[in-house]
């Protein structure tokens, strides 16, 4: 689903090739080990060229993370790369940002297939795509392939929620603001182990609705409300234990609160049981919020924060 026109961003793959200084390899469908660098690459996947953006920090030692950022629908990587705020955070922290770039629809927009009722002839497989994006990634930086994350915006919270419903998920835990299940492949999941979510959503909403559309009334396709996705992944958590808590909003004029309700599984490894979080912002709407409630930490932050707590620290060279 789409982003605000205020953020300002591309909505044609034509200017993405501008956005960063260009880091393809001479094949873009062989090896490239040593060659990812910060900037824009290609990859080819089912014969078709993929491309998306990397933030590389100077050293990446051993068993770093990832943190895969979706854009969402009519948008692009270099969008959300702008709009998330990650950029600064791979180098204070080490990890990998991978941002994704969708493809364009029949409509001439950009998109990612998570079902919506009007992609139903696309056949592009963006599940694969990203899993050998991240085949790739882990092998050639040596990255922890149990410290793969997702996040994104719309569309790519969505895609955030795809890639964790998987039978076999790629990711370690997710942080979709402003997702949704679609109740074709939504309704009725059940997570077959625990998985750490942190969802982000504004009450006034309305491109992906509190409440869901479940008769399809927007031509989406029919979705879950917020409070049915959450539920799918409490229920993943087996016996839970629920908090709530109303942040003072500290950054006016946004004047209203933040509340986070909060459910936690029991202790496992690697350091915490299970959490499912659900920032809800009462007078939110459809885009990527500056902060969740804390104005001295940007809303990339208090998401890396939670990633981190589901990651192994990193080898020591």
């Amino acid at each position: 689903m789409p982003y605000r026109k205020w953020l300002g961003v591309a909505v044609t793959t034509g200017l993405l090739t501008a956005a960063l200084t260009p880091g393809r390899a001479d094949d873009p469908g062989g090896p490239i080990r040593g060659r990812w660098t910060s900037g824009r690459h290609t990859i080819v996947v089912d014969g078709q060229e993929r491309t998306f953006l990397l933030d590389v920090p100077p050293q990446v030692r051993p068993g770093a993370a990832l943190v895969l950022v979706f854009h969402g629908y009519t948008d692009s990587a270099a969008g959300v790369r702008r709009a998330a705020g990650f950029t600064d955070l791979v180098e204070e922290h080490g990890f990998v940002a991978a941002y994704p770039q969708g493809t364009v629809d029949a409509r001439g927009q950009t998109f990612f297939n998570v079902g919506y009722a009007f992609h139903a002839h696309e056949k592009v497989d963006d599940i694969r795509f990203v899993r050998e994006l991240v085949t790739r990634l882990v092998a050639d930086l040596e990255i922890d392939a149990r410290a793969v994350f997702s996040t994104g915006m719309s569309n790519g919270g969505d895609m955030s929620y795809l890639l964790a419903t998987q039978p076999e998920p790629l990711v370690r835990a997710i942080a979709p603001v402003a997702g949704t299940m679609m109740t074709s492949w939504g309704k009725g999941f059940m997570p077959a182990e625990p998985m750490p979510v942190l969802a982000v959503h504004g009450r006034r909403d309305d491109v992906t609705k509190w409440d869901g559309d479940p008769d399809n009334r927007d031509g989406w396709g029919a979705y879950l409300s917020v409070d049915d996705v959450i539920r799918c992944w409490v229920q993943g958590l087996g016996s839970a234990q629920a908090t709530r808590e109303a942040r003072p909003d500290r950054a006016p004029p946004r004047g209203s609160s933040v509340v986070v309700s909060g459910w936690s599984g029991a202790a496992s490894e690697p350091a915490k049981g299970a959490q499912v979080l659900l920032y809800e912002l009462p007078d939110g709407g459809h885009d990527w919020p500056t902060h969740l409630g804390d104005a001295r930490r940007a809303t990339a932050d208090e998401i890396w924060g939670f990633f981190a707590a589901y990651r192994r620290p990193p080898a020591v060279p």
